[in-house]
Order: C-alpha cells, then sequence, then structure tokens
C-alpha cells in the first residue's frame, strides 16, 4: 500500500509505503505523485519528495524494476528524494533503485530524511 500527502509550502510530496507491493500499486503511485506536482503548480525539480518505506518487506523484482524505470523516466523528477528505512533488510534492493538517480540518498529515520532533504 502506498498513501501520498504533501506539504504545499514546502513544496514536499511525502509516500508512505507498507508491505508487498504489487506493480499495480506502483503505476498508481507513479500517477499520483505526477498528478499531486501538477496540482501544486510545479515543474521537474521543484519539489522533493519523501518516501517512508519503514513498513515495507522485500519486494519482488518486477517492483524493484518498475520504481528503477519510474527515478529514471518520470516526466516530473523530484530536485532531492529522500528514503526514510529502518534496518537493512531492503537497503540493498533500495540502494539499486536510488543508484540511478543523483541527489537521492537512504536514512535510517524520517527525521533525518527530511532534514536532509532541505539541508543546502
Amino acid at each position: 500500500m502506498i498513501t501520498l500527502s504533501f506539504d504545499r509550502d514546502r513544496q514536499l510530496i511525502i509516500a508512505e509505503m507498507s508491505g508487498f507491493l504489487s506493480i499495480d500499486e506502483v503505476m498508481e503511485f507513479s500517477r499520483d505523485e505526477q498528478a499531486l506536482v501538477e496540482k501544486m503548480g510545479l515543474k521537474s525539480g521543484e519539489f522533493y519528495l519523501l518516501i517512508d518505506t519503514a513498513e515495507t518487506v522485500i519486494q519482488s523484482q518486477e517492483v524493484v524494476a518498475a520504481f528503477q524505470t519510474l527515478i529514471t523516466d518520470s516526466r516530473y523528477k523530484a530536485k532531492r528524494i529522500a528514503v526514510a528505512r529502518k534496518g537493512s533488510l531492503t537497503r540493498m534492493q533500495t540502494t539499486r533503485i536510488l543508484m540511478l538517480r543523483d541527489n537521492a540518498a537512504i536514512f535510517e529515520t524520517r527525521d533525518e530524511a527530511e532534514h536532509w532533504l532541505f539541508a543546502q
């Protein structure tokens, strides 16, 4: 499951992910995230993305590949992507996804991730 919210004042989109994700959920996330960027009146490189994966499990290779495609092919790309990831179980998968992007990093806590997003 993926839940999206946003903070218009900080140009921040927050994705909270949990469980084992399907390809359909990844595609829905992509559509919804891109729609939020448009709703906020922003363009590529004008927003931040915070992804909280603390409640996820190891994902299928198809889901990992789908996220890799989104990272590189999305119309609107985040200025920075921070992933909050508790524990190391899925860290390798997350690293494989994020290595395709500059300005993307993994953190142990959501607070650390958010701090990094806005540190200039």
